[in-house]
């Protein structure tokens, strides 16, 4: 199914419930992601009798925009479908978006799965790459092929919204979030390292942190263990 949210177009997909429950798991991907990120854990959880909404960021979007907008068009979308505080399931730039909307109030629960979002550390040679980058800004040099995978997959009209998204650190929000937080993450994880799971489960007040075998995709590598904590997470 598709709609327009805020002026962009939006994927979805949606699965009812035939019993009485309110209970509404919304699914959020990774960036790059798609439908398909989530369908596993999607139909799954529509087995289990619950409501459940598998959503698709928009793949254009303004040049102006950033992960407040991302959580916004979220927002706006729940509103246009009538959802009142789901269970949302982030993995990485979907825990952003997650991170972002727990903290505003609406969301039940949230279940951080490998997350974006924290200040990374920087290591000596990181450090001296990004310095590398900004020279080359300023020179007004081509960045092909000099930014992250990511970065370089990336339509070049989207750069400056990936770059003002990864620049966007939300470590300040964390007190914010009062629902019940499950975090789920890869140890062997080095796009989101598990620092930053202990950091979320620091920041994060009513939380617990369940770390596998994985990597940055654990809800993958890990997916019977992933799928077992996310139905024990809904149904409780």
């Amino acid at each position: 199914m598709e709609t327009t949210v805020d002026g962009v177009r939006c994927e979805y997909e949606m699965c009812r419930a035939h019993d009485d429950t309110n209970t509404v798991v919304l699914f959020l991907h990774g960036w790059g992601g798609d439908l398909r990120s989530f369908a596993g854990a999607y139909k799954a959880a529509s087995d289990w009798g619950v409501n459940c909404v598998n959503f698709a960021f928009p793949k254009k979007v303004p040049s102006s925009w950033g992960v407040y907008e991302y959580a916004a068009c979220v927002r706006d979308f729940m509103l246009e479908q009538g959802i009142e505080k789901p269970i949302i399931v982030g993995h990485s730039f979907g825990g952003r978006v997650a991170i972002i909307l727990a903290a505003q109030g609406l969301a039940q629960k949230i279940m951080l799965v490998d997350s974006a979002g924290l200040k990374p550390k920087f290591s000596l040679k990181k450090k001296i790459r990004i310095a590398r980058y900004h020279h080359r800004v300023k020179r007004g040099k081509s960045l092909d092929g000099f930014g992250s995978t990511d970065y370089n997959k990336v339509d070049t009209d989207m750069r400056g919204v990936f770059v003002r998204i990864v620049n966007t650190h939300l470590d300040r929000l964390l007190p914010y979030i009062k629902c019940q937080t499950l975090i789920f993450w890869g140890k062997r994880d080095r796009d989101t390292p598990p620092y930053m799971a202990k950091r979320l489960l620091r920041g994060i007040e009513n939380s617990l942190l369940i770390m596998t075998d994985g990597g940055h995709y654990s809800y993958i590598d890990c997916k019977y263990k992933f799928t077992l904590q996310l139905k024990n997470f809904v149904t409780e």
